[in-house]
């Protein structure tokens, strides 16, 4: 074996510190990357847990545990109400076990338990108001003309808290209020795959 020339010394430790820099502005700049490009997905992944309402959480993953559609159909005198889209989606942060993809009225319910998730839960996520005697602004009162109903797949919900309605599978929800549309829905043809 023949001694390594200083050249050769010198490249070798060139090359390390080279590659030992490269490196280090490599982690340096992922580092920087994913606190400045996306905080929000950090937080969400760190904090989701955080965020529920009546024990549903916030999370950036949809589960496929529990997995299951109901449809909500609102009537304010007899006049279809758009139920919006992305109800409990926070947008690059997380989206809740009970959301809504689109305004076709859909409830996802995505869950990494099997449970019971109601009616009342679904307008808490919404930010909405609903009860027995009101849904947004609009009040029950002694007229006929100020009357709140909940059908479940075309039966009329009597004796109960319309809040503790469960949504199942398929479930075809009704609310009324004031004038009832010419047809109450019974049920809702969801798309192939829901």
């Amino acid at each position: 074996m023949y001694p390594r020339s200083n050249t050769n010394k010198k490249n070798y430790k060139r090359l390390t510190v080279i590659t030992i820099s490269v490196l280090f502005a490599i982690f340096v700049g992922i580092g920087i990357l994913l606190t400045t490009m996306a905080p929000h997905t950090l937080l969400a992944s760190g904090s989701s847990s955080s965020l529920g309402i009546d024990n549903i959480k916030c999370e950036v993953i949809e589960h496929l545990n529990f997995h299951i559609h109901a449809h909500l159909d609102i009537f304010i005198n007899g006049k279809p109400y758009i139920v919006p889209s992305q109800i409990g989606i926070i947008p690059n942060k997380c989206l809740y076990w009970m959301h809504t993809h689109d305004d076709t009225g859909v409830i996802h319910i995505e869950s990494p338990e099997n449970r019971n998730f109601t009616l009342g839960q679904f307008f808490d996520i919404w930010n909405e108001k609903f009860n027995n005697t009101q849904i947004f602004d609009n009040i029950v009162s002694n007229s006929k003309n100020n009357t709140l109903s909940v059908y479940v797949n075309g039966n009329k919900a009597s004796s109960v808290d319309y809040r503790d309605i469960k949504l199942n599978s398929h479930d075809e929800i009704a609310i009324v209020y004031g004038k009832p549309p010419d047809t109450i829905p019974s049920s809702y043809h969801f798309p192939k795959g829901l």
